[in-house]
This record gives C-alpha cells, structure tokens and sequence, in this order.
C-alpha cells in the first residue's frame, strides 16, 4: 500500500516528539497519521497528550474511546476534562451518565475552585502521557516471521482499576506499578495491509559540512552554465570556471576523481562543423582539461550518469530521432545504444551495485504525451521493468550509496515533489508536500543521497524564485536552506565519499 513506510515513520516519529515535549511536530505528524488510519487508537491517545487546545483535546479522546470502548484511561481522562469544561461525563458503554466532579459552592470560593481547575487539568494531562508513554513502543516485525503485508497486531492489555485512586475533590490520581509495563487494549485494530521494514539502528548522523559538491548556475552577461564547488553545509562557495565552454548536468564519478558534464561546442564531424550538445569528461581537480567524448550531433545530450566502475556511463540523447540511452565507456569508446524504441527515455541512474540503470520514459503512456513513469534497465537492454504507475510524471531519479533506495521528482500530485521508494518500485512515499508551511506549492526537484545516505538534497523554488539546494531528512520532517548563492541552480553533484560505506 502506497505510502506504508512513511506513515509508520510519521507514527513513531509523532510518538517521540510527545515523548520529549515537541507537541507541534507530534501534533502536526499524528494528525496526518490519523487523517489517513482514523480508527489508529495509539495515535489518537498521543494525539490527545500533544494537544493545548481542549475542545481538541477531547474530540481526541473521544476518537479513542469510539474505537475501544474499553478504554479505561481514555474515558477517566475524558471525565477530568468533562469537569474542567463544566460539560457532563459521556455515558459510558452499558452503564449511566456519570456526575461531573463536584465544585465548591459560594463567591467567596472562586480562587479555590480556579486552582481546583488548574489541578485537575495538570492531572489530565499527567494520565494521558501516562497513558501513552507506558504503552509499548510501536516497533516493525522481523521479516523473518512476517508471513503477510498485514502487520503484527500489538499485544493486548488489561487495566486493573485498582492502579487509580480517586481523591474527594480534585479528580482521579493514577498510580502505576513500575514493574508492569501495560499494552494495549484487546480490541485494539491494527492498520490494514500495512508494509513494514525493517528498521536498522540510525547511524551518528555526519554533518553536511563533511561534505562538498559541485554546482552549475549561469551568472549574468554568459549564456552558459558556469562551475561552482560549494560546502554541503553552505559555505566556502568559490567559483571553479567561468560559462564560457559551458557545464550542463555535472556528474561526479563514484570515485570522486573525475566529474562528466554536457557542454555546447562547435568541432568538425566528417568535414562538417557541428554546433551541438556534447558529453565531457574531466580531472576534477582540473576542469580545463575536459575531453569530448561524444559526437551525436544532434539537439539533445542530457544527464549522464556514471557506473560504479569509474569507467562507463550512460547518458540520453535524440541521436536517432527521440531521446534513447547509450552507455560508453570515459574514452569516447564502446558506444552502445540500450533503448531503442518510438518513446523519450530521460534521466538515466546507475545502480551502486552496477546490474540495473533506472530512467524515465513515456513507454507506459505513449509517444509524444509527455508524461513520464520510472522503468529499470540492464545495462545489456535485454531486461526492461516499470517501477511506477501513478498519475502525472516520474523523473530524475537517484540511488542511495547501497543501492537500497531510490529518490525521485514527480508531479502527480500538481507541482514537483520529491518521493522516495524501494528498487523495485514499492514502499514509497511522499517526502516534500504542499501541506507543509515551507512549501507552498513550490516546485521541489533533482533529489540526490548524500554520500552517508542519511539526508537527501534537492532543488526548490520554495524560497521565491530561483531554484535553490535544500536538504531534508529521510521522512521529510525536517527541510533546511543550505547554499545561496543568489543564482539559478541548473546541476548539482555531492562528492562521493567512498570510506562512509565501510562504517
């Protein structure tokens, strides 16, 4: 089911942030949680301990106990916060409406009866996180014992009511056993089809300013992209050479030694001279001394890509008339074309591991109608699968360092947005969203790993205007501004840093 992963990253991550007090992350992740599994009771009880706001905070308890009326906690809380709003206590399944707690009589009582308030609502607020924070954590099955895409239901719990005892005036004081962990409740129904993944122990996150990039932008007064290096973290921007010769879709190699880009040039092809875009290779400590290694003389060469052999790439280009993929190798030669067909085909990536190269085509809509989906390739063409199939596009796709997932753009939901899923097309999910206050219906583009595989940078117009390079955590929670350099960024390429996979 479209989505699965992200929605048990948001849960756990909304769980977290009550846990540590960041009730408007919690807030704003388990209402999106709820809003897609209304019938979740764990996220509606988190839910309830994230919110400030009480009429809210009710409705949330409320949810819960439609779900299972046998929640004795969420019903006690939702009678502490009956009294405080001065509204009778719902009647509870099979038994009479019960009493709101009684409030000292008289003028002269007022001050009382307001700290009374404030009392009660602390305590409110001290059984709902009790409530939440003494559940068992949500955790993923092992896919050795998971023999369904249903997951695991959780186990069950019963709540003896001899843990609460009810003080005469103010409300109800919880007291728990330490040694007792409660779960949840029997009647408590787990998300349906719901596709889990193993989650691995997250590595000591590296800062970006470990790591460097390249980018290309054209300055005013050239008609070129000029060459930038830039550190990840967004400093130390310095110009690396001027658009002169121009550099279009700059492309590190794994190895970090050697950068492939396009450039527009003129040469001699057959007695002929050519004006058309080309594929270079170069030194990367040395960009003066590219080589063209291609001679398509055609319209459109574009985004190359290179083999995890430092050796070969794959780059499109309209050479037969529409957009194809060819590999070759970084001396010019063994140019092979490996799709060869009536559709545009874009935006070639080769996989870490070197068996496929995922693009994007129209082959899933037809010729000409300009919509893209996501289809892998081997390197020898004799292997061709579809990887998406939804509404829109699908385009510029990126692997992760291992090879074990795939970041792209798509506009199936209106504008570009980045997703993010598994090599075989599933488990994906949307990482930049319009809902979000960033956003705003920006255009979010050319998502890429970096080199740790821990946060993804991308290309926004979300700050007003220009496109410029953002980085976002792997749920898409967190978004941050990295470089400005106050231009147009057209390419960008992070450095690999090999040694991080050996960790």
């Amino acid at each position: 089911m479209a989505g699965n992963t992200s929605l048990d990253e948001k849960l756990r991550t909304g769980i977290e942030a009550a846990r540590r007090g960041d009730k408007a992350t919690a807030s704003r992740l388990l209402r999106q949680v709820v809003d897609i599994t209304p019938n979740n009771e764990v996220a509606w009880m988190w839910l309830a301990s994230a919110l400030d706001n009480l009429q809210e905070r009710k409705a949330a308890l409320e949810q819960a106990l439609r779900i299972n009326p046998s929640n004795t906690r969420a019903q006690q809380a939702l009678d502490q916060l009956n009294a405080v709003l001065g509204t009778p206590a719902a009647p509870r399944r099979g038994g009479t409406a019960t009493a709101a707690l009684p409030r000292p009589a008289g003028g002269g009582n007022v001050l009382v009866t307001v700290i009374g308030a404030v009392v009660v609502l602390a305590i409110i607020v001290l059984i709902i996180f009790s409530v939440v924070s003494n559940s068992q954590q949500v955790t993923l099955p092992n896919p050795a014992t998971q023999q369904a895409v249903l997951s695991t239901p959780l186990p069950t719990a019963t709540i003896d009511p001899k843990d609460y005892t009810p003080t005469p005036q103010y409300g109800i004081i919880v007291t728990i056993d330490p040694a007792r962990l409660p779960t949840l409740p029997a009647t408590f129904t787990p998300i349906p089809t719901l596709t889990t993944v193993p989650i691995t122990p997250t590595a000591t996150a590296y800062p970006m300013s470990q790591f460097s990039m390249l980018y290309t932008s054209i300055k005013d007064g050239q008609s070129q992209p000029a060459l930038f290096s830039v550190n990840a973290a967004g400093t130390d921007d310095k110009q690396l050479a001027d658009g002169t010769d121009g550099f279009i879709d700059i492309a590190y190699s794994p190895d970090g030694l050697k950068i492939a880009f396009v450039r527009s040039t003129t040469y001699d092809n057959n007695g002929t001279s050519v004006t058309s875009p080309e594929l270079f290779v170069a030194p990367v400590n040395n960009p003066a001394a590219a080589v063209r290694i291609t001679h398509f003389g055609k319209t459109e060469v574009a985004h190359p890509s290179w083999a995890p052999d430092n050796k070969q790439l794959v780059v499109a280009s309209n050479y037969d008339g529409d957009m194809e993929l060819w590999t070759l190798t970084d001396d010019g030669n063994n140019q092979t074309q490996i799709t060869n067909n009536d559709f545009a085909d874009r935006d070639p990536a080769w996989s870490p591991k070197g068996d496929v190269i995922v693009y994007a085509s129209e082959q899933a809509n037809g010729a000409g109608n300009n919509q893209l989906q996501l289809f892998s390739i081997t390197p020898d063409g004799k292997t061709i699968d579809q990887l998406t199939s939804a509404g829109g596009s699908s385009y510029t796709p990126s692997w992760s360092p291992d090879g074990s997932r795939i970041v792209f753009a798509s506009d199936r939901n209106g504008d570009s947005d980045i997703f993010i899923m598994d090599p075989n097309g599933q488990n994906y999910s949307l990482l930049t969203s319009d809902s979000t206050s960033t956003s705003n219906g920006a255009e979010d583009r050319t998502p890429a790993f970096n080199p740790a595989g821990q946060m993804l940078i991308f290309t926004s117009n979300r700050g007003g205007g220009a496109m410029q390079l953002y980085m976002s955590d792997l749920t898409g929670t967190t978004v941050t501004r990295l470089a400005d350099p106050g231009l147009d960024i057209q390419s960008f390429s992070l450095k690999p840093e090999p040694l991080l996979l050996r960790h």
